[in-house]
């Protein structure tokens, strides 16, 4: 079951009598949505998400139809009405997409009228959701149509819609006047997210040199900087967070990739193998335990519950929020290129 989501923000939009001119500049270069009114809160994350939502939108290269199938079967995977909303407009404004493809969109791959590469990708968005990792089979369906930098862009796409669904549920983003299109109410819900027990690549898919996107690692890239180094939040909560989003999505190359950090941070090592046994654990603070479930209840269903949601704004900042919630999501996102290519996807380091 998924929790109810907020009707009313938890994170107000910014309007122009409560922005400074820098946020106003902002403002006054985006659509008047409550999703830019909401990031506007904290610019340099704003910058970075922007950066990731122009490659995702308009510069990977895929097609619009293909594209918003992602999309969509995502934001509804995470029911997320705002992100279903916004991008059933697009999808049938642009992408020539229906009021029964959008149904049937919720309804999955398994249902009548798709054709082999769509169904495909319903069920690679199903199985980075459920399972973090697109399948063998799964992998080669879409092989068949798609090249190298578009797999990655197909994964990347999923996996920041994800990221998208977690922030527009847990921050409280309201619809905005004029949006008409609504997750479908007459279907079983999906199934929460569970920590996947399916076993891990073990060796690649894509070999590292031909791995070669410079739009989407650049993209990429500045969205890493922000979650791993830039954002406001205490280099002990930011390793915990990026620890246990490891554990959750089984990502075993960035967990063993993190654990440096994450000690340099301060955790013993003792420690780090007590993240797998989450926040119920003995001998965590409150605060380490409250971050540990929010990083589970962002895994689970896309969302913070309420009661977590008021411990953490005792102890973080707006700005701290929003950070936590890219921290999580980033963190999942990374895993699932991770385990579906084989090895790391080290953005930063292709920008040297």
């Amino acid at each position: 079951m998924f929790t109810p989501r907020p009707t009313s923000p938890r994170l107000a939009p910014l309007g122009p009598q409560d922005a400074d001119d820098t946020q106003r500049a902002m403002l006054a270069a985006s659509p008047d949505y409550n999703i830019y009114k909401t990031l506007a809160h904290d610019l340099d994350f704003a910058r970075a998400f922007g950066a990731l939502g122009r490659f995702t939108l308009n510069g990977s290269g895929l097609p619009p139809r293909e594209r918003e199938i992602v999309m969509l079967r995502m934001g509804w995977l995470c029911q997320s009405e705002y992100e279903w909303a916004q991008h059933a407009r697009i999808a049938k404004s642009d992408a020539g997409l229906s009021d029964a493809d959008l149904h049937r969109i919720a309804q999955g791959p398994d249902v009548a009228g798709w054709r082999d590469t769509e169904r495909a990708l319903l069920r690679m968005v199903d199985e980075l959701r459920c399972d973090a990792m697109v399948s063998d089979a799964t992998w080669r369906a879409l092989r068949a149509r798609y090249a190298n930098p578009q797999m990655l862009a197909l994964i990347l796409t999923a996996g920041q819609y994800q990221f998208v669904s977690m922030a527009l549920n847990s921050l409280g983003v309201q619809l905005d006047p004029g949006l008409q299109d609504r997750l479908p109410r007459d279907l079983v819900l999906p199934a929460v997210a569970e920590r996947p027990a399916s076993p891990r690549l073990k060796s690649p898919r894509i070999e590292v040199a031909t791995v070669n996107h410079p739009k989407l690692f650049s993209a990429y890239a500045q969205f890493v900087r922000y979650v791993r180094h830039e954002s406001r939040l205490p280099s002990k909560a930011r390793a915990l967070l990026i620890m246990r989003t490891a554990w959750n999505v089984r990502d075993e190359i960035g967990w063993a990739r993190h654990a440096e950090a994450a000690q340099a941070a301060g955790f013993t090592e003792a420690e780090l193998a007590r993240v797998a046994a989450g926040p119920s654990a003995s001998g965590w603070s409150d605060q380490h335990a409250v971050l540990l479930q929010a990083a589970d209840e962002l895994h689970r269903e896309a969302f913070i519950s309420n009661g977590t949601w008021q411990t953490l704004r005792a102890l973080f900042d707006q700005k701290q929020m929003i950070a936590l919630i890219a921290t999580v999501g980033g963190t999942a996102m990374a895993g699932l290129m991770t385990n579906s290519l084989g090895h790391l996807v080290d953005a930063e380091r292709q920008q040297h």
